[in-house]
């Protein structure tokens, strides 16, 4: 849990823009930058432009500092999406967001971190509005690919709270029992040599501004360089 990571008014702000770009999401909506992901869920491939191209949110220093120990030096934002859940929707399935390198439960189970996933929700997290339930160690102790060991969580949020975890860890959204949309943003870093085939084969991990990507400092453009290079 990373407490204050965002101030609640800079939270607004962000949520704002959101509502204003994809507020009239429904679950019949279809676009090569969008996916569902469950009931009533979509999962949105961000554009890298305007509010979104903001360093704060996808290279915040405090979180770039815990991906640098965890990922080493050498990283790179592998995904930048956001994740809408509509009013009434039920709880998603317990996954992972990667499958494992070697396909070998114990291999899998031993390497080192090589994608961690930063969660920034856009509203309030608790028991109406939903948080997400994950599995603290789920990513080491599995049997038949299934999580042993410890208790599951579901931490609920204020606005500018933020939540970081291994994307091995077996999690799921809960439902959403409010009256209103539920966005949350994702960014997804990476070891420099991985890809995520997994989530990303029918649509872009991100949506890059050429402008936008010009216009950053060298130490955030080389986060996404490499999906511009990919899309051209």
């Amino acid at each position: 849990m990373l407490k204050d990571l965002l101030s609640p008014d800079r939270v607004a702000t962000i949520n704002k823009a959101y509502a204003t770009q994809f507020g009239e999401l429904t679950h019949q909506s279809a676009a090569a930058y969008i996916k569902e992901v469950g009931d009533r869920r979509l999962m949105v491939a961000l554009e890298v432009a305007g509010a979104f191209a903001a360093p704060d949110i996808f290279a915040n220093p405090v979180v770039l500092s815990i991906v640098d120990q965890l990922l080493g030096g050498d990283f790179i934002l592998g995904s930048y999406v956001a994740v809408t859940s509509m009013a009434g929707a039920k709880a998603q399935r317990l996954h992972t967001d990667q499958q494992g390198l070697f396909d070998d439960l114990a291999l899998d189970s031993a390497v080192p971190a090589y994608s961690v996933t930063l969660v920034i929700p856009l509203i309030d997290l608790n028991p109406t509005t939903g948080s997400t339930q994950f599995f603290p160690g789920s990513h080491r102790n599995r049997e038949n690919g299934n999580p042993t060991g410890g208790d599951e969580i579901a931490p609920d949020t204020d606005p500018g709270d933020a939540i970081l975890f291994d994307s091995r860890i077996t999690h799921g959204g809960m439902a959403n029992r409010s009256k209103a949309q539920r966005p949350i943003l994702y960014c997804t870093y990476h070891r420099a040599w991985y890809r995520d085939v997994s989530n990303f084969r029918e649509m872009p991990p991100m949506n890059v501004d050429r402008a936008a990507l010009d216009g950053m400092a060298e130490e955030h453009r080389k986060l996404m360089a490499w999906a511009a290079a990919e899309a051209q």
